[in-house]
């Protein structure tokens, strides 16, 4: 029995697609994108061609996370230009916000997230597509990590090791690309939106019974640019994010 469903607050969205559907999709492929005027063309026209190759149903929902660049603009093209391909503008939230403004937008009946800055092949999806239906989560595990320094991958040894002992979830890998049954994800109350969105996603969902299945897949350099992640400030508020989340998580405990 999955957990009961909150009363989310309101978000202004705008909204933009063709109206061109075939029918509800398999899944939904959320892509946040904050000043991703460089790449964001050819990124969501490579990844629409990778699903259409899998012929797995699937839309993608391109999240503008309050771009000051023509990120906006552009996905608004490429919703009117591209099947399946839809547009949503909100004010800076972080790519948790970002995915969860998605995620309430989204059809399918699982739901993930892609970075825009990541190249997209069959492959990359064939280890999710391959769960789908057996399992409510389906965590994707990285072998390594690609374009790392050595701060960050400390980090990544770190992380993991502190959700475990902070809540007791044990997987292999807490920040990277997870499918969700789209009706188990909506079911559990989120409250951050920033990286730890990802680690209490897994954290509620876990405690809402819901099924887990680990996928091996292979990370991908970045097309552009170098990873938020990889600046001093972006891991303290992450830390600080998962331990307010900590806090949260205990006193409903008792």
């Amino acid at each position: 029995m999955l957990g009961r469903s909150r009363r989310t607050r309101a978000i202004n969205l705008t909204v933009s697609s063709n109206g061109s559907s075939s029918g509800a999709p398999a899944l939904s492929v959320i892509v946040p994108a904050f000043n991703e005027e460089r790449l964001l063309e050819a990124s969501i026209r490579a990844l629409r061609a990778t699903l259409d190759e899998i012929k797995v149903p699937a839309e993608i929902i391109v999240v503008d996370d309050g771009s000051r660049d023509r990120t906006g603009a552009i996905a608004d093209l490429l919703a009117q230009n591209l099947p399946e391909v839809r547009a949503c503008h909100q004010s800076n939230r972080g790519i948790g916000g970002a995915f969860l403004s998605g995620s309430r937008l989204a059809s399918g009946e699982y739901i993930m997230l892609w970075p825009a800055d990541m190249a997209a092949t069959p492959d990359d999806f064939a280890p999710y597509v391959a769960e789908f239906g057996h399992a409510d989560v389906i965590v994707g595990c990285r072998s390594q990590r690609v374009g790392y320094n050595p701060l960050m991958r400390l980090n990544a040894w770190v992380y993991p090791r502190l959700v475990a002992l902070l809540f007791g979830l044990r997987v292999r890998d807490v920040n990277w690309i997870h499918a969700y049954r789209r009706s188990a994800f909506l079911s559990i109350r989120l409250d951050q939106t920033g990286i730890p969105m990802l680690a209490e996603a897994l954290v509620r969902l876990r405690d809402a019974k819901a099924t887990f299945a680990e996928v091996d897949v292979v990370m991908k350099p970045r097309l552009h640019g170098i990873a938020s992640a990889s600046r001093p400030s972006v891991m303290w508020r992450t830390l600080a994010g998962l331990l307010s989340l900590w806090q949260t998580w205990r006193r409903e405990k008792h």
